[in-house]
């Protein structure tokens, strides 16, 4: 992980589903390379209101607006994950504490890699996956 990990919704690509699978790989909201559908055309992505594509959500003067509230209810709810956390600990640590906290966090205790957001086990090894809400 590192600084262009975090998409602008607060989100860690590092941790997509998309972003580990091996074909059709997305590299990321902040990268010029490969992308899935739905990230090219993401609204966050391409809000107006952002001075730079890769700028945090958080400093908008519109935070939180309705569409990070509409994506934060869906994350919480079904992957028990919190953007407006991550961005709480962004503002308390700073953006490389922050990234140095979640690489350990989404580490996997059998293999080491990173944990996927959206599946109950790990991509790599298959062991179970304890930040999976069900799996808690």
């Amino acid at each position: 992980m590192n600084t262009k990990s975090i998409a602008p919704c607060g989100l860690i690509c590092d941790i997509c589903y998309a972003h580990q699978r091996k074909k059709n790989t997305c590299d990321g909201c902040n990268s010029t390379g490969n992308k899935i559908a739905y990230c090219s055309r993401c609204k966050i992505k391409q809000c107006p209101e952002k001075n730079s594509e890769t700028e945090l959500c958080i400093k908008c003067d519109n935070y939180p607006c309705k569409i990070l509230k509409d994506l934060e209810k869906r994350y919480t709810s079904k992957y028990g994950e919190s953007i407006f956390s991550n961005f709480n600990l962004i503002d308390d640590l700073g953006i490389r504490k922050f990234i140095k906290m979640q690489s350990e966090e989404w580490k996997c205790n059998n293999c080491g890699e990173l944990l996927c957001v959206h599946t109950s086990k790990c991509s790599y090894c298959g062991a179970v996956n304890a930040k999976y809400p069900i799996n808690r």
